[in-house]
């Protein structure tokens, strides 16, 4: 426990040195906001950390088959993608430092905080005019829901991957200086999760392509060029891992038993009978308090009240204009969220695993809503001042 403490305190002295170079390129982000991100996501770490103590948890199992040496002697024995990836990240630390479970715990959860950085940057950059959701700043509001601290805070893939798209979508900003963490966040996400490193690229093309405002030709066809390279050297590991190499009907077959296999969990819902919008639906915004999963279902319950009510914004009349005329980081949040969610859908019936899953994405619907906030708000304000400059005309 001391060399936890002892840890924490390493990466509180880091955030400290962090702090003022990205209150410095950014004077719009106070100090205060990311303290407050280090403090709050720390209090949830520890929140997850009783969770897995209590309960099953990957996190337990990658550390037992590191000091067991479960895939061979040495740390290049452990490097490979997905579940491999995290144990070769582990292992120094483990294997060369000695760190125990909770000081990796620690350490891990530092990774979830980086990815609250970047998109703390990410929506100061492009939410300007402040819409607020119940009297709150809504980027901020957004980056203290729990549910995404208390997923992102262990040694295992969530946080590392949360990091990982964060950087992406980051990068996709002002991808002409930034093109170094645009490789790196794909890098990382492909490690962690190729299939969703094979969405996002797909995404980042069709964004590109659809989008025909303010991207230079020659930008386009570079993206969509490295894009394509990309796409062509990750295919074979992303139809292995997900079973699409496979007869059709022998992957379908699969996830059926996948479903039925979940279904017997005890936070499952038998979805077997719900057409694809119910499917969806279930994803994104179950459980509620009606079908929550013990203590934890029911305060993710909140949560998902929050999203459903924060969708229905996308309702509201000039939603879909706002969708069409959108710019390139809009809708390659739109196609990534939307890709993955359905993908997702088809076999989490399991609560407990649709709550995991879906914290990866829907900070990118989230996204979607206040920039749609936002475009609606600098609207009402630029009436606002032709009102002002003509009454001021009138007074002459």
């Amino acid at each position: 426990m001391l060399q936890s403490l002892f840890v924490l305190v390493v990466l509180l002295g880091v955030t400290f040195w962090l702090v003022p170079r990205v209150t410095k390129s950014r004077p719009d982000i106070k100090p205060g906001y990311m303290y407050a991100l280090f403090f709050y996501h720390y209090i949830l770490s520890f929140t997850y950390y009783l969770y897995a103590v209590f309960n099953p948890s990957d996190s337990k199992l990658y550390y037992v088959k590191v000091m067991r040496d479960f895939r061979g002697p040495d740390w290049g024995s452990f490097y490979g993608v997905s579940t491999t990836f995290i144990e070769f990240l582990g292992y120094p630390f483990i294997r060369f430092f000695g760190f125990t479970y909770e000081s990796l715990m620690v350490t891990f959860s530092y990774a979830g905080f980086l990815g609250f950085v970047v998109y703390l940057i990410f929506l100061f950059e492009q939410i300007r005019f402040k819409p607020v959701i119940l009297g709150i700043d809504a980027r901020l509001f957004i980056l203290f829901l729990p549910n995404f601290h208390f997923w992102t805070s262990s040694f295992g893939k969530g946080s590392i991957v949360f990091l990982g798209i964060g950087l992406v979508i980051f990068a996709l900003s002002k991808l002409t200086t930034r093109y170094g963490w645009m490789v790196l966040g794909l890098i990382i996400t492909y490690h962690v999760r190729p299939h969703i490193m094979f969405v996002l690229l797909i995404s980042i093309l069709l964004g590109f392509l659809l989008t025909g405002k303010r991207v230079p030709l020659v930008q386009k066809l570079v993206v969509v060029g490295l894009a394509v390279v990309a796409l062509f050297f990750v295919y074979e590991d992303v139809l292995v891992l997900t079973g699409l190499d496979e007869d059709f009907l022998e992957s379908t077959a699969s996830l059926s038993e996948r479903a039925a296999d979940l279904q017997r969990a005890t936070s499952g819902v038998d979805i077997s009978r719900y057409n694809f919008v119910e499917k969806l639906f279930t994803f994104l915004y179950r459980p509620l308090f009606f079908d929550a999963p013990g203590a934890l279902g029911f305060f993710v319950s909140i949560e998902n009240v929050v999203y459903l009510a924060l969708t229905l914004y996308l309702f509201q009349s000039g939603a879909l204009r706002f969708l069409w005329n959108s710019d390139v980081l809009v809708k390659t949040s739109l196609f990534a969220f939307l890709t993955v969610s359905i993908a997702l859908a088809q076999i989490s019936s399991n609560l407990g695993l649709a709550i995991r899953q879906k914290s990866q994405v829907m900070m990118l619907l989230l996204f979607i809503i206040i920039r749609f906030l936002d475009v609606k708000k600098a609207a009402r304000w630029r009436v606002a001042e032709r009102k002002k400059r003509l009454r001021s005309m009138a007074s002459l």
